[in-house]
């Protein structure tokens, strides 16, 4: 019986001392504060020493200030999981004992955890105690303070006397007027508030969003009580980090809400800063993008600005801090707009981007687009590079994507581009060049601008079928080469200067899964420019049509293969010169149309070669084929010619047989004015 008893005495003492310990635990202080999260400006202010800029993973002890900027904001989490989250323009402090969290003014989001001790966020004013529960808080001078329970039971009262505290219970908002009166408790829109503040969305999911999930969904069944909210007092300010209280309080659950964006600010509009730091800023694998728009790397949130079209936001470069310049209105030959990239199309609205000083993309981002943007922006004020890892860009499958360096040269390589819908490059500035080497594949659409030289030399496949929303599109300012495989429905490829497609050039338009046929585009209009082509380009039952229009312009063809249903070739210049050179397969399934029809233009033949389809046409002021050279027909009828010099011997011809060459196969019709030629048709025209 002694041997019991003291066996039972000592398992009761284990147990009241785990009970003592256990209360002493869940009464800690707060103690062991780190700064987990920082976006943009946050400061440290030490109680004896300078302030100093905050870095995650900072300790925080009870002597030391934290302080944020304008449009910035922090997280710091204690040793007991709770979690406090400082809004824009806020100065916080704690007192470890009393579990205290000092407000000198601002927004603050506190988190204790389930079945933790109550803590406090205390103003001059008024007290706020959470008990296992999440709130927001806003005080500022001159208006009125307002605690938002999103779980959990509150207690809100005049700082001093919490025999006057006011229980607030999840979903519902209490309120100290500017004259120190307590409002009754009222609900808010739970659902609201957890989907637009920044104080929840710029930040990682927090611990009790089960629970809160749970309030939001009574409040939807409308299982929660109590009086529906008054209108809001007069002098309510607009939350920037929480959300206006007059929306919050008005909006019941379930109902839609008139605030722009959802968040009762304006702070995602307007001009986008630069992120100067890091700097190139680096996308990897790790970058959280949402389109709200926030960007998140390394533990650093930063902000984006959502550009809204010219009519709300002035023209596109304008708003990103730099003048709209001549290049930037020049759009391709195609398009049914006329802003070019001053105002973008319509159907690429609104548009969420960021600004950086530099750009280097390394990895894969995560993209949320919850509010279903058409358009991710990604701008450098200087250029935009890779790490060769080899990731593969696909952004969450977003519908478009926008690379563009305001003034700078964009190198991409050692990574690739896959799997959504459209993306837009641009390397824009004087001397600025866009160099492709990532390949492209299964996208809808791309379109690459740059206001100097483009180089293609990384495999391209786009397969869009929706109009408007297919093909691929080359635009340079100065010289384009393309040297790689480009496999689109349809493609144009154009230039103010010159274009070469090189010998290990492939450039193919095959019927798309409807059974369109494609087109391929090859159009250069420098003064004096050039086409040089000696690739391989196909256009399956579609066209070909490769002209260059500048005044002294030519185009060579050398060691070319090119097939169509029909095939144009041209250099339509006053002194345009089209050179048909050594090793070409000319075809054409329906006509092959062949022209210089400027009033000193000149077709060469300088080398040995077939025109194969059934109606073949040579148009120029002067054709000239060279001494020994024939150029065979390969088709049931005679070339139809012309041209007011024939140079060449025999078929209407008046040059000699020492001097020129002639036509061979099914040979040449005589030749007939310049002035009668048919029309060459504009470019994806047909015949």
């Amino acid at each position: 019986m002694n041997l019991f008893k003291t066996v039972a005495g000592c398992v009761l003492f284990c147990l009241l001392t785990f009970v003592h310990l256990s209360a002493v635990a869940a009464a800690a202080g707060l103690r062991g504060a780190h700064v987990t999260q920082i976006i943009n400006d946050v400061k440290l202010l030490p109680g004896q020493a300078a302030a100093r800029a905050a870095v995650v993973n900072d300790s925080v002890d009870a002597g030391t200030a934290v302080r944020t900027g304008a449009d910035s904001r922090s997280e710091l989490t204690f040793l007991d999981l709770t979690i406090t989250r400082l809004g824009a323009n806020t100065i916080f402090s704690f007192n470890e004992g009393a579990r205290q969290i000092n407000l000198r003014g601002g927004a603050v989001l506190l988190q204790v955890p389930r079945n933790g001790a109550e803590a406090k966020i205390t103003t001059v004013a008024v007290t706020a105690a959470i008990t296992g529960g999440t709130a927001l808080l806003e005080a500022n001078k001159g208006f009125p303070t307002k605690l938002l329970m999103l779980e959990g039971i509150g207690r809100f009262y005049p700082t001093g006397h919490p025999e006057q505290a006011a229980i607030v219970h999840g979903g519902e908002m209490a309120m100290m007027t500017v004259d120190g009166q307590i409002m009754r408790p009222t609900k808010f829109n739970a659902a609201l508030v957890y989907k637009t503040s920044k104080l929840i969305t710029s930040f990682p999911t927090l611990p009790n969003a089960d629970l809160i999930l749970a309030v939001i969904d009574e409040q939807q069944a409308g299982q929660l009580g109590g009086p529906s909210s008054p209108s809001s007092p007069s002098g309510t300010k607009d939350l920037v980090d929480v959300i206006s209280t007059s929306v919050a309080a008005s909006a019941t659950p379930g109902s839609s809400s008139s605030s722009s964006g959802g968040g009762g600010s304006t702070s995602k509009f307007g001009p986008p800063s630069a992120i100067t730091s890091p700097n190139p800023y680096v996308i990897t694998s790790g970058t959280v993008i949402n389109t709200d728009p926030t960007i998140t790397t390394n533990g650093m949130t930063n902000f984006g600005k959502i550009y809204r079209g010219a009519a709300l936001d002035g023209p596109l470069p304008t708003w990103l801090g730099s003048s709209p310049s001549s290049f930037d209105s020049v759009d391709f030959f195609d398009s049914n707009s006329s802003g070019g990239f001053i105002s973008p199309d319509s159907k690429t609205l609104p548009i969420p981007g960021f600004l950086f000083a530099s750009l280097q993309l390394a990895g894969d981002p995560t993209v949320f687009n919850s509010s279903g943007y058409p358009t991710l922006g990604l701008v450098s004020q200087g250029g935009i590079t890779s790490s060769p890892t080899g990731a593969v860009f696909t952004f969450g499958g977003i519908q478009q994507v926008g690379l563009i360096a305001l003034n700078g040269s964009i190198n991409l390589s050692g990574i690739s581009f896959a799997n959504f819908g459209q993306l837009f490059i641009y390397a824009r500035g004087t001397g600025s060049n866009l160099t492709l080497a990532a390949p492209i594949s299964n996208l809808n659409k791309v379109q690459l601008r740059a206001e100097n030289d483009i180089q293609i030399s990384a495999p391209v496949t786009v397969n869009g079928t929706a109009q408007d929303n297919r093909g691929f599109k080359a635009l340079a300012g100065n010289n384009l080469v393309a040297s790689s495989t480009v496999n689109s429905h349809q493609m144009i490829l154009q230039s103010l200067g010159g274009i070469t497609v090189t010998s290990s050039a492939q450039l193919l338009s095959m019927l798309d899964a409807s059974g369109n046929t494609g087109q391929i585009l090859i159009l250069a209009s420098g003064s004096s420019g050039a086409i040089n082509v000696s690739g391989s380009i196909q256009a399956e039952q579609g066209e070909v049509d490769i002209r260059q229009t500048g005044d002294t312009g030519q185009t060579t063809l050398n060691n070319a293969t090119i097939h169509g249903d029909v095939v144009k070739l041209s250099a339509l210049g006053t002194n345009g010169v089209l050179n048909i050179g050594s090793g070409n397969m000319l075809n054409a399934d329906t006509v092959l149309k062949l022209y210089a029809v400027g009033s000193n233009g000149t077709l060469n033949f300088l080398s040995n070669v077939t025109l194969s389809s059934p109606s073949n046409i040579l148009a120029a002021n002067t054709i000239n084929i060279s001494q020994g050279v024939v150029v065979t027909i390969n088709s049931a009828q005679q070339a139809d010619v012309f041209t007011n010099h024939p140079n060449y011997f025999g078929f209407g011809g008046t040059g000699s047989t020492d001097t020129t060459g002639t036509f061979g196969g099914a040979g040449a019709k005589n030749p007939q004015p310049l002035s009668s030629a048919p029309p060459l048709g504009d470019p994806g025209h047909g015949p």
